[in-house]
């Protein structure tokens, strides 16, 4: 594998994502600051300077023309992808923790935090209506819960969200009847749900717990397909969009990370077989927990950022390409 290590943050990585065409790398961290960098070279184009607190998630539209990010400053900001102007800033009661784009890009949806007396919510907003943009208007969209809600996604185009909790319960909404949650799935995993993330051909969720395990999800009902296990927790996961592969990334926590050998850790990114559950490559890099993965659109290069402060981009070698599972 070729890397290329970038160095842009003072302080951890919490998201890395590519757009839709995979020629842009976008990255957040706990230093305030946004990046966004040529995936081919490495170049960083700039940032997105706005926040006062830690930025825990980003997403970018389909269209790469908005970017929506959440902060713990408790503030939702919607950005001006190309010229790095904040659109909108949705002020919150506690720390934002997670954000997502609408397939269609239309539609935001963020979670918040449970913090004292203030419960952990789940909103969704137009973009396209001023008014939906201001937190002294309704959304369109609002749940609240007891346990914080970690992250969330648009699982279903533009009608439902899953969101993963502090407890390791994962709950989907349709966005259409607000009364209740569609699905709901408090088996598969026993701590924290780190990440969720929506396989390529739209019809999975790949989930990443503290449980040390990620799963592979049914999109319409949240059933466990296939699990993963791993010797660590595990911070994030993602789906090859033309292999049946998933990486799974993630290591001690951060807090033991100096009492800890970089061979103990275990801080490689792991890639296993998406059928057999079995795991038939790793590569290493970070010096600290993997705290977020992207895997290209195009299927050879994985982005990985971490507890380092470095976001590494992994170009896999032919030998990836040639290599057949044997079964």
């Amino acid at each position: 594998m070729r890397p290329l290590s970038l160095k842009g943050h003072e302080r951890a990585l919490t998201r890395v994502r590519f757009n839709r065409e995979g020629d842009l790398l976008f990255s957040a961290a706990k230093d305030k600051k946004p990046c966004v960098w040529y995936t081919e070279n490495g170049e960083r184009i700039g940032s997105y300077d706005g926040h006062n607190g830690a930025v825990w998630d980003i997403d970018v539209s389909w269209d790469t023309s908005s970017l929506v990010s959440a902060a713990a400053d408790n503030s939702v900001k919607l950005w001006d992808c190309e010229k790095g102007v904040c659109l909108a800033t949705i002020n919150t009661p506690t720390p934002a923790k997670s954000c997502n784009f609408s397939y269609s890009g239309n539609l935001i949806s963020y979670t918040t935090l449970k913090m004292t007396k203030n419960l952990s919510t789940l909103q969704v907003r137009d973009i396209r209506d001023p008014a939906q943009m201001s937190e002294a208007n309704e959304p369109a969209f609002c749940a609240q819960f007891d346990v914080s809600a970690n992250t969330s996604i648009f699982s279903n185009l533009d009608e439902e969200v899953t969101i993963g909790f502090e407890s390791g319960l994962m709950l989907q909404y349709d966005l259409r009847n607000s009364s209740t949650h569609k699905n709901a799935n408090e088996n598969t995993h026993r701590y924290s749900i780190q990440d969720l993330q929506l396989a390529p051909n739209m019809l999975f969720i790949v989930s990443a717990s503290r449980d040390k395990t990620a799963a592979l999800l049914d999109v319409n009902n949240l059933n466990r397909l296939k699990q993963y296990k791993s010797e660590r927790p595990v911070n994030s996961a993602c789906a090859s969009p033309n292999r049946d592969h998933i990486c799974l990334g993630g290591g001690e926590d951060a807090m033991t990370v100096t009492q800890t050998s970089v061979s103990a850790g275990h801080f490689e990114a792991k890639i296993y077989h998406m059928v057999f559950e079995e795991e038939f490559a790793r590569f290493k890099g970070h010096f600290g927990p993997i705290n977020s993965m992207a895997w290209h659109p195009a299927g050879d290069i994985i982005a990985t950022g971490g507890e380092d402060g470095y976001v590494r981009v992994q170009e896999f070698d032919n030998d990836y390409s040639e290599f057949k599972y044997d079964f």
